[in-house]
């Protein structure tokens, strides 16, 4: 998420009373039905804000979430809505970094032109409330998701590092055979400091691995940053899934499901954003699974192998911006290992359902797309930030044929003024190569496919 300081609410400008005209009366202006001007609002709460505040913004802005402050009612949202112009114009809030120009995604969470100037309009005339007997019908619910597995932290955790903290918990897979899973949600133990949740599936010939890291860390879980092994455990461990506050339930492709092996470890990343004072979480990660599924689906993660053995550096300059590395290849011949049970082999066709992009606090801006035969954008991220990550799923699948490749593309600002704070203290500007730390970073792409 963006870094989200306090802001002091700002109350918003009263109309004085004054005595009417011609009988000497005292009337009051009602600046919750009017505008500033003293006439009937064109723009109120209930009639033409409370259903855009509901539908982009409260998944995080209501009482005991992440943000700062409560956008719920009409008394919250008129005691901040000066402040709301400057994240609207800006385009940072709500925060959806997919440029629309790429592709269409479900559960967006941007906001178009219309609603903008709509909340735009209802600030510059002093926020009026309006009638609560125009507010729109509430929108239908989605079906809830019916899960079967539910599992929790082993034991409460207060983070200690800030701002930010990623610590990873082992969780023991309950299923004894083989198992699909088909959406993954997350509910959090203390909301306001659960940043964002990414689940792993830890391989049962890699749990034992795994369970060193967790036995040489004295608290609960062990430090991960980057991956479920940190920079101590390489290798490629599956995702089941992710969550970030305000994001709906993960409910995967129809049909479509990963498969998770019996005696797995499910590592579960957790990225706390931890502030003084914070209360210890213990969240719960809820699963629905099925025996079987129509086509098994696996994230694939997509880089370019050299940059992560180092044979041909991903080198970022000291002191330079507008620094560019890019990757394209064929991973037909990739298949086999992400399929070992024969499902698809190289040169078969396959589905993008989801793309997702990662890079570190450096990151400007990154893409991913099919190319070759075609030329299709999966995911382009014009404005990078580390902290509104997610997997962002297609409405429309694209298919990947023979003689199509995948192209990676990534830019970075390495200058003084965009290094991180570590500690109350600006970094300096350093060569930078592919590593899982905080001061490395990386261009990964990951989609999530099925075969055809």
């Amino acid at each position: 998420m963006q870094r989200i300081t306090a802001i002091l609410p700002l109350g918003l400008l009263l109309v004085a009373c004054g005595d009417a005209p011609g009988d000497g009366s005292d009337t009051a202006v009602d600046a919750a039905s009017t505008s500033t001007t003293g006439e009937a609002a064109a723009v109120t709460y209930w009639r033409d804000v409370k259903a855009i505040l509901d539908a982009k913004c409260v998944g995080c802005h209501s009482p005991g979430n992440l943000a700062p402050f409560s956008l719920a009612s009409y008394a919250e949202a008129s005691a901040v809505a000066s402040a709301l112009p400057a994240s609207l114009m800006t385009g940072t809030m709500p925060p959806w970094p997919p440029d629309a120009a790429c592709g269409t995604y479900l559960h967006d969470r941007s906001i178009d032109d219309e609603a903008r100037q709509t909340l735009l309009d209802w600030v510059e005339l002093g926020a009026p409330e309006g009638d609560p007997a125009d507010a729109p019908a509430p929108a239908q619910a989605p079906e809830p998701i019916e899960f079967d597995i539910d599992l929790q932290l082993p034991e409460p955790y207060t983070p200690t590092i800030a701002p930010d903290e990623y610590r990873c918990f082992l969780l023991p897979w309950p299923e004894d055979e083989e198992t699909f899973i088909t959406a993954l949600s997350v509910t959090p133990g203390e909301r306001q400091i659960v940043h964002h949740v990414i689940a792993f599936a830890v391989p049962p010939e890699q749990a034992e691995t795994y369970r060193a890291l967790d036995d040489a860390d004295p608290d609960p879980g062990y430090l991960c940053y980057g991956g479920p092994g940190g920079d101590q455990v390489g290798g490629r461990i599956p995702w089941l899934g992710a969550w970030v506050p305000g994001g709906d339930p993960g409910d995967m492709p129809e049909g479509t499901g990963i498969k998770v092996q019996p005696g797995s470890l499910v590592a579960v990343q957790m990225h706390y954003h931890t502030y003084p004072g914070a209360k210890p979480d213990q969240s719960r990660i809820q699963i629905r699974t099925a025996a079987s599924v129509d086509k098994v689906a696996v994230m694939m993660p997509f880089t370019n192998p050299a940059w992560v053995q180092g044979s041909e550096p991903m080198l970022i300059p000291a002191g330079e911006a507008g620094v560019v590395h890019s990757f394209t290849a064929d991973v037909s011949n990739y298949l086999p290992l992400l399929f070992p049970d024969g499902g698809l082999q190289a040169g078969d066709p396959f589905v993008v359902h989801a793309a997702a992009l990662h890079m570190h606090t450096r990151g400007v801006r990154g893409s991913l797309a099919v190319t070759g035969g075609q030329n299709s954008c999966l995911l382009d991220i014009p404005r990078w930030d580390f902290n509104w990550q997610g997997s962002y799923q297609l409405t429309a699948p694209v298919t990947v044929r023979p003689g199509d490749q995948l192209r990676l593309e990534c830019e970075w600002d390495n200058t003084a003024a965009n290094q991180p704070v570590e500690n109350g203290v600006q970094m300096q500007p350093k060569d930078i190569l592919w590593g899982e730390g905080t001061g490395d970073e990386m261009c990964l792409g990951i989609v999530y496919v099925t075969g055809v």
